[in-house]
């Protein structure tokens, strides 16, 4: 087996330099990258990962943490995380809190065994007790998509309200007045500001809002499949629904197909969330979210943080993107 030494020797460099290109150090020029690169290729040399990090103290593995592994925006959003942290020598590590704190604290005490150099978290709720507890060990840590207002961490979201404010708009544009709300867990801040979006949007077009139209009850697929049954139940229903993720989309999906198919043509949907399958869901108005730069931004904050450790006692960074109104 090769060792660093060996790569060094072939390479006609130190073997400080061979450390400074394995850990992709910007410090080393393009011709020397590429001798040392040959070299190791040549050799077949591999780094022994367990002693690195004993010897650095980085292990340049990054935690990520999900309530759910079932949700296929937070895969998309993963595969664009996976391709900066690759790209920059990091491997993702990807555990499910199973939408517990209980299982939060699990993957945390998980990463850190595994000297994880910083964490990127979905929360599954808005207590943040144990994230505080990290943050204060100086472990870098940054929120996506969800964010907890009181821990003081850098956060990557979107316009929320804005976004589900533009399409129940987009709604009463097309002569809709009586638009259900389904789904949504008012103990998260994202989805009170999605609720007060709505609220807002029926206000300013002068529309009354009534409870009646709404059923917040959670946000997995049994929100939506109970939301709309319930919903369609009541002799004076919406005559437009707007599902509050992908997830109650789904489940209000389910249940839609069991209705008779002249039932379905009078059903008029929006949600929030797009992914690759959203045509298919018969909604005529989507919320994009730009999956693409919340995965890439979010996976450069943690690089930074974990690059430069003194950033973690800055002041927090809450950055909110723009959504997209899709018609379908």
């Amino acid at each position: 087996m090769f060792t660093i030494k060996d790569v060094a020797s072939d390479a006609g460099v130190s073997t400080a330099t061979v450390s400074r290109v394995l850990n992709k150090e910007e410090n080393v020029s393009e011709v020397t990258c590429r001798k040392v690169n040959a070299s190791i290729t040549k050799l077949g040399y591999r780094l022994h990962s367990a002693a690195s990090t004993l010897k650095s103290g980085k292990s340049r593995i990054i935690g990520v943490i999900v309530p759910e592994l079932s949700n296929i925006f937070w895969m998309t959003l993963f595969e664009y995380i996976e391709d900066i942290l690759q790209k920059a020598g990091y491997i993702m590590v990807l555990g499910s809190s199973g939408n517990s704190v209980a299982g939060e604290i699990r993957q945390l005490d998980s990463l850190q065994d595994r000297m994880v150099d910083g964490i990127i978290v979905i929360p599954c709720s808005q207590e943040g007790t144990h994230f505080k507890k990290i943050l204060d060990k100086g472990l870098p840590l940054v929120f996506l998509d969800r964010w907890i207002p009181e821990i003081h961490a850098d956060s990557v979201l979107v316009d929320n309200e804005g976004g589900t404010y533009d399409v129940i708009r987009a709604l009463i544009s097309d002569g809709f007045q009586k638009i259900g709300f389904v789904g949504g867990d008012m103990s998260h801040v994202i989805f009170r500001e999605r609720f007060s979006g709505y609220k807002h949007a029926l206000m300013d077009a002068g529309i009354p809002f009534n409870e009646k139209y709404t059923y917040l009850s959670g946000i997995v697929l049994e929100t939506g499949y109970f939301g709309m049954k319930r919903l369609l139940e009541k002799k004076d229903h919406p005559d437009a629904f707007f599902y509050v993720n992908l997830m109650t989309s789904l489940g209000a999906a389910q249940y839609l197909i069991k209705e008779a198919p002249e039932i379905q043509k009078k059903i008029v949907c929006a949600g929030f969330d797009n992914v690759y399958f959203s045509s298919l869901l018969c909604c005529r108005y989507l919320v994009a979210q730009p999956e693409k730069e919340m995965g890439k931004l979010v996976a450069q904050m943690i690089l930074d943080k974990v690059r430069h450790t003194d950033s973690c006692t800055e002041e927090n960074r809450v950055i909110r993107l723009k959504t997209e109104l899709i018609r379908c």
